[in-house]
């Protein structure tokens, strides 16, 4: 049988239609890894301006805190309570900041390396589907050779048989004939 057969050409398109949905799914998982990454920045991004943030705020809280000692007599034992409860507040916001930032980061470095497995995964199974997909191609093939063959037997068969009926049919009746005329 030709390879440029109906079959031949319908089994190519599928694996075509497999090989583009493959590539889809591998540019999608791409786009959603850069994503990531620029997600990964941004969040970097973020951090660094919240820690100016609370940098600023600090050292704000901490001049107004000096300009009430250097202007409030006696005012010492209570700003120290004050700067010892803003650097714990301070404390906790930046623990709060790095416990933020390391656990975005570890969802994202664990959606990638989800993502790399699942790639792997369906990697090879479109290659065992592709396999899969070239034995069934295979087997048609070799199933619509196999039933031509059998057909062209079955008519060859079917001729000769007919012939053999006309001939018995003909030596009927030139029998018959010899009979008749006898």
């Amino acid at each position: 049988m030709s390879q440029d057969n109906p079959i031949s050409t319908v089994f190519e398109l599928q694996r075509r239609t497999l090989e583009q949905s493959q590539r889809a799914m591998e540019q999608s998982i791409e786009f959603q890894k850069r994503l990531n990454q620029a997600m990964m920045s941004g969040i970097e991004g973020q951090s660094e301006a919240q820690q100016r943030s609370v940098d600023v705020t600090r050292s704000a809280m901490e001049s107004y805190l000096e300009t009430i000692e250097s202007m409030v007599p006696g005012s010492e034992a209570g700003v120290e309570q004050i700067r010892e409860a803003m650097d714990e507040q301070f404390a906790a916001v930046e623990d709060a900041q790095a416990d933020a930032q390391e656990m975005a980061e570890n969802g994202l470095e664990e959606y990638e390396d989800m993502s790399a497995a699942y790639l792997d995964a369906l990697s090879e199974q479109m290659d065992m589907l592709y396999d899969a997909h070239e034995d069934l191609e295979s087997q048609t093939l070799e199933f619509l050779d196999d039933t031509e063959e059998q057909l062209e037997e079955l008519r060859e068969q079917a001729e000769d048989q007919a012939q053999e009926q006309i001939e018995r049919i003909q030596d009927r009746a030139a029998e018959l004939r010899d009979q008749v005329e006898g």
